[in-house]
């Protein structure tokens, strides 16, 4: 390439200049100011990225949210007596779901950074060279790069979807009046998020998944579930299904579903995308000779390097697991290797799955899809959690545990289905991130009573030696 011709200037702006402000990128930039380089961060949207903002944060104030009116519902079961029917208070509740996104300290983002040394330039960035980067027309040269500026919504080519409307799942946290019947298209962990949310609250949900099942990157167990538990909630789930056209009809939506070569139509009064994701690609990548894909992100080595050794990438715009965990720990790896001879590697054996439905669904490490693939010679062990004495104070009974070994008994992988999976998953994230034992497991004192004693029971069916 023209552009590669560049030389590295014998002086630069900054040691480091980093693409985004999000976990991917936020991280990195403090451990680099804090070693004494010189940094700037570019952000061209809001501080914090994705997550606080858009992701993680808001949605899982709404999860409780919907999880503390179930609650109220059931409070019979338990003795309570509530009077009348709970309602949500739909611009209260955007209150409450701002006031955690506030409460993460994002809006403050930008002073924190000049407070610490760290110059904030807002814009869009764009490779000029391979040492250079223009934002907003003024242009700055630096030793090294880091991108981190995630993703975007994936738009499928739906015949009439886009003249009908659509929300995504940024539009559908900040619902005043929430629609009486919603359409998701998409069956991962964004789609059943949002399913759970909007379920409880009374709306009327059809969600549909391509794939043969919901979640269907994890065990078909899980996805199985999940599908009976919505549909005992009222959804209408439409799996191994295809959105082929979407209409408008006044002031509601028909959407044409295609299951098993048979073509239904539902009318509701929203359609919200939940189908994947696009990396934020559009930097000027070929000036600066960063090889990348349009649908799975910029390429890099275990190193976090891109094909242009000084410029790095971390976080959901390099693909793989895209969660705010591992953009943090690509953002750590990257920022030790770019100044550093004593390299880190990334390791992506025991990456934490989590989506926060009711209950919780938590995974690590391989499926057994994955095992059989790859014809390793494996081993289960399995139980429900109706079988522990916390199920039985607390009315849920409903979920299991599911470990996977190879023939010695050493963790490969694991799924919870549980109330506070999420919280219950590290347990098995450090067991395989180590190539624990079950027996390791068998043999550690569990709390009584937790759902945690449901990860030992487990492990004792696996065989050991």
């Amino acid at each position: 390439m023209q552009s590669m011709k560049a030389r590295e200037p014998k002086k630069t702006d900054y040691d480091l200049i980093v693409i985004g402000t999000g976990s991917g990128g936020g991280t990195a930039a403090h451990m680099t100011n804090l070693n004494g380089k010189k940094v700037a961060v570019v952000e061209q949207e809001v501080m914090g990225g994705e997550c606080p903002n858009f992701g993680c944060i808001p949605t899982k104030a709404l999860l409780q949210a919907a999880e503390t009116l179930d609650t109220i519902r059931r409070a019979d079961d338990f003795a309570i007596k509530v009077k009348g029917e709970p309602e949500v208070d739909y611009p209260a509740l955007k209150k409450w779901k701002d006031k955690a996104v506030w409460n993460t300290g994002t809006h403050a983002g930008e002073e924190s950074y000049k407070e610490d040394g760290i110059d904030v330039l807002k814009g869009h960035a764009h490779f000029i060279d391979p040492w250079t980067l223009s934002v907003k027309g003024k242009r700055y040269t630096a030793r090294r790069f880091l991108i981190a500026t995630g993703t975007h919504d994936f738009v499928p080519p739906i015949p009439g979807l886009k003249e009908s409307g659509y929300i995504g799942y940024r539009e559908a946290l900040d619902f005043t009046k929430a629609p009486k019947k919603l359409f998701i298209i998409g069956g991962g962990a964004i789609g059943c998020e949002f399913t759970e949310i909007f379920s409880t609250f009374g709306v009327q949900v059809h969600i549909a998944e391509a794939g043969e099942r919901l979640l269907g990157k994890e065990d078909k167990e899980i996805g199985e579930l999940v599908e009976a538990l919505f549909e005992h909630k009222g959804v209408s789930v439409h799996v191994d299904s295809k959105v082929i056209k979407v209409e408008k009809k006044g002031s509601q939506k028909v959407v044409h579903v295609e299951t098993h070569g048979k073509v239904s139509k539902v009318t509701v009064d929203e359609v919200m995308l939940a189908a994947g994701k696009l990396p934020n690609i559009d930097l000027g990548l070929e000036n600066a000779g960063v090889d990348y894909d349009e649908r799975r992100g910029i390429k890099v080595n275990r190193e976090m390097q891109t094909t242009a050794d000084h410029i790095y990438a971390a976080g959901d715009v390099t693909g793989g697991y895209m969660f705010t965990h591992t953009a943090t720990y690509q953002s750590r790896i990257a920022a030790s290797n770019m100044f550093s001879n004593l390299k880190h590697h990334a390791d992506y054996s025991a990456v934490p799955r989590c989506v926060f439905i009711s209950p919780e669904v938590a995974a690590v490490g391989k499926t057994e899809a994955e095992l059989k693939e790859a014809g390793v010679d494996y081993q289960v062990g399995a139980v429900p959690i109706s079988i522990l004495g916390r199920a039985n104070t607390s009315q849920a009974d409903t979920g299991f545990v599911k470990l996977l070994a190879d023939k010695k008994g050493r963790l490969l992988g694991g799924s919870i289905v549980a109330p506070r999976a999420g919280e219950m998953i590290h347990e098995l994230t450090l067991a395989v991130q180590w190539r624990m034992k079950a027996s390791k497991l068998v043999w550690t004192i569990h709390a009584f009573p937790t759902w945690s004693q449901a990860v030992r029971t487990a492990a004792n069916k696996i065989t050991c030696r």
